[in-house]
């Protein structure tokens, strides 16, 4: 096993890690709002509760103080006739057949409480039950994760006292490798910068001939670094997970050129056949417009790069004025992005 494949196993347990306490934060998020919508829940029944007897308890109120004029509406009737106290026993047993009537309707809504607290009661339960049953996978999951990274731990070792042993016996092999390698990839690199710049010239040539009409040395040089940039997202030592191009703003004022995202930082790209000192001037107003059209990142740290294929005489006046402005400022090198000047700041 290489240092190659050792690192990608080493990555790969603390992913299988990072996956874990990711899953065990959202089943224990998931119990969080099961417990939150259970307590909702609850609070919603005993409100239920509590406005069902008010309800209950007005009726009675009413039938009380109904019940006690009809007495007195009796007494002051007793000396009527018969046909009026019939009439007034007649009203007498509808009153009655009302309450009987209210509270058969309370005895319902009690009934229909009673019973949804049951169902909230198993609900808990049932949610207690799967969140115990995610705790115990979650466990489950911990202790084969650790047995597994015993197991590469131990593997590992060997294979890393083999690598030792092969090392010592191959070093001077290694080093003659290393250093051709290392010439091979050098002149590789001087070649394919050559062949850049003899390919910037002949298309310098070409626009020139045409009037400048054409937009060739743009496209070649942005496609130069969205290349490089894709094949290898990482700006000032830092990865980017996504990479996109000629992103507009809502307002469809504002291009940017190469847009690189990961969960803290966004990285925007401005791209230049020849980039000028006016160049960075132009960068740093496309800030705000980018956080005024992209609201999920408002939060993040923007960082601003300036990218450009040529270095002519004013090159060091545009490095001063980029590490000034705390802005990177990108060279073409072979067929990957040089970093020419990394002093910058967060926006």
């Amino acid at each position: 096993m290489d240092n190659t494949q050792f690192d990608k196993m080493m990555q790969g347990m603390f992913q299988g890690m990072t996956e874990l306490r990711e899953s065990q934060a959202k089943s224990q998020a998931k119990a969080d709002l099961e417990s939150q919508k259970l307590r909702e829940l609850r609070a919603e029944t005993e409100l239920l509760a509590r406005e069902s007897q008010a309800k209950a308890d007005l009726e009675s109120q009413k039938l009380r103080e109904f019940q006690a004029e009809t007495s007195l509406q009796m007494r002051e009737s007793q000396a009527k006739s018969d046909l009026e106290f019939q009439k007034l026993q007649k009203f007498q047993a509808e009153t009655e057949l009302r309450a009987r009537e209210s509270q058969a309707k309370a005895d319902l809504e009690s009934q229909k409480l009673r019973e949804l607290r049951a169902e909230t009661e198993l609900l808990a339960r049932e949610s207690q039950a799967k969140a115990d049953l995610e705790s115990q996978k979650l466990r489950e999951l911990r202790a084969e994760t650790e047995l597994l990274a015993r197991e590469s731990q131990a593997k590992a070792d060997l294979e890393s006292q083999k690598l030792r042993e092969f090392q010592a016996e191959t070093s001077l092999q290694i080093r003659e490798f290393q250093a051709e390698t290392s010439l091979q990839i050098r002149e590789s690199q001087a070649e394919t910068s050559l062949q850049i710049r003899e390919m910037g010239k002949r298309v310098d040539d070409v626009a020139k001939q045409l009037g400048h009409i054409g937009i060739n040395t743009g496209d070649f040089a942005e496609e130069l670094f969205w290349s490089s940039l894709k094949a290898n997202p990482v700006l000032g030592g830092m990865y980017y997970k996504k990479i996109v191009r000629n992103v507009w703003d809502s307002e469809g004022n504002t291009e940017y050129d190469i847009l690189l995202f990961n969960d803290n930082s966004v990285a925007i790209i401005e791209v230049k056949y020849k980039a000028k000192s006016s160049d960075i001037k132009n960068l740093l107003k496309k800030v705000d417009p980018f956080r005024n059209s992209h609201p999920d990142y408002a939060k993040h740290d923007i960082y601003l790069g300036l990218a450009t294929t040529t270095r002519d005489r004013y090159y060091e006046k545009l490095l001063a004025k980029a590490t000034e402005a705390g802005i990177y400022l990108l060279g073409q090198e072979g067929n990957h992005v040089e970093l020419l000047s990394d002093k910058v700041r967060i926006f």
